[in-house]
């Protein structure tokens, strides 16, 4: 049974308690019966995923189209720092996006979230999917000598906003909004299309996946685990190439 139709089974028996008794508690508010939720989602197998990893020579192929002009100077750049931080931060698509126009510094990414050193720079995460404590994580992303270097574009993207405030959003499209996830969604499957690449097996995620794809080449599983902050190893990972990117964590 899918965990979903024991919610709704639950909720059905909620309705009766209610009807018999108004003062009945909410079941499905019971921290026992979300940890038992919770437990058959875990345990019950996801359908098949479809998406398709962003791996290096398919990064530098977005990256080569968004430097011939895309959608604008400003985007394109911004398009380009995101996917190369993305990729070599092994970064989730809700990492670097956010769900509304509405910013939150101490949730989103905000521009005092990135540390820039002389061979890389770091990007202090509030908050990731794998991290329940909400102590933080410190992504450190190297300098790769290369024509795809994400310190060199995340430094020519900064010094693109230098009126910027440190509060306010790291990534910020030309009107000045937070990127959402939408936004990036919507430019990503135009640039698909505009590579040849069937849109629909492209997402945020897969410069994650593309990541870890590369690095399996030479990286033990122990350390693809830390890269990505994994809690078991992942195994549809294809064998690349690795690249250099470091992990720290950083508390409260």
């Amino acid at each position: 049974m899918q965990p979903s139709s024991i919610k709704g089974l639950l909720a059905g028996v909620q309705f009766h308690l209610r009807c018999l008794d108004p003062s009945a508690g909410s079941l499905l508010g019971s921290p026992s019966i979300q940890l038992l939720l919770n437990g058959f989602k875990k345990e019950k197998p996801k359908g098949q995923d479809i998406r398709l990893p962003f791996t290096l020579p398919l990064l530098h192929k977005l990256i080569t189209h968004l430097k011939k002009g895309c959608f604008g100077p400003y985007s394109d750049l911004l398009l380009e720092t995101v996917f190369l931080t993305a990729f070599y931060g092994f970064l989730r698509g809700g990492e670097f996006t956010t769900h509304t126009k509405r910013f939150d510094p101490s949730h989103d990414l905000s521009i005092a979230d990135v540390t820039v050193h002389s061979h890389n720079f770091s990007v202090f995460l509030k908050h990731s999917k794998t991290d329940r404590d909400r102590k933080g994580t410190t992504v450190l992303i190297a300098q790769t000598n290369s024509p795809f270097c994400p310190f060199a574009s995340m430094t020519r993207y900064l010094k693109s906003r230098p009126r910027a405030s440190q509060h306010e959003p790291l990534f910020a499209t030309e009107k000045g909004e937070p990127m959402t996830k939408a936004w990036f969604a919507t430019r990503l499957r135009l640039l698909c299309q505009s590579c040849g690449l069937p849109p629909d097996r492209y997402t945020a995620h897969p410069f994650c996946i593309g990541a870890a794809t590369t690095a399996a080449m030479t990286a033990p599983v122990s350390t693809l685990k830390a890269m990505g902050r994994w809690s078991a190893a992942k195994g549809q990972f294809l064998p690349l190439a690795f690249h250099p990117c470091q992990r720290g964590e950083r508390g409260p």
